[in-house]
């Protein structure tokens, strides 16, 4: 799969703003393509300042290259779309954003590092015991 160019939003739904920015690289095994994906989407929300992101329900970039993206649903054995769909409802509210909002990575940053670590995450996340967000 090909990175979006910089002038070109990448669409990513509310929990992998967060997730895959302070969840560690090492998670389950995914293959190579999600893995080089994973690896953009956390240099864009870490490192860029500027880089368009549009903040979607459903499938989005990082979900493109995960075998357990299944018909346009995630079924993973550690959540269903379902269940990750209100995921991303409650991070969606706490960073106070809406669906089809685009912004630049340095500002959603900033959102996160301002709002987190959030209720959810404290009392909910199936995987807050290796998150970095409880580090920070």
């Amino acid at each position: 799969m090909m990175h979006p160019k910089k002038e070109t939003a990448i669409r990513l739904r509310p929990h992998h703003l967060i997730c895959n920015t302070y969840l560690p690289l090492n998670g389950p095994e995914r293959g190579e393509a999600f893995d080089r994906t994973m690896r953009y989407v956390r240099e864009v929300m870490t490192s860029h300042e500027d880089s368009i992101v549009e903040v979607i329900e459903g499938v989005d970039y990082l979900c493109a290259t995960c075998p357990d993206c299944k018909g346009s649903r995630c079924e993973s054995p550690q959540g269903n779309e379902d269940a990750v769909r209100k995921w991303d409802l409650r991070i969606l509210k706490s960073l106070d954003l809406s669906y089809g909002e685009k912004k630049p990575s340095g500002e959603i940053r900033s959102l996160i590092e301002l709002n987190a670590p959030f209720e959810f995450c404290r009392n909910r996340c199936p995987w807050k015991a290796v998150c970095n967000i409880f580090k920070k």
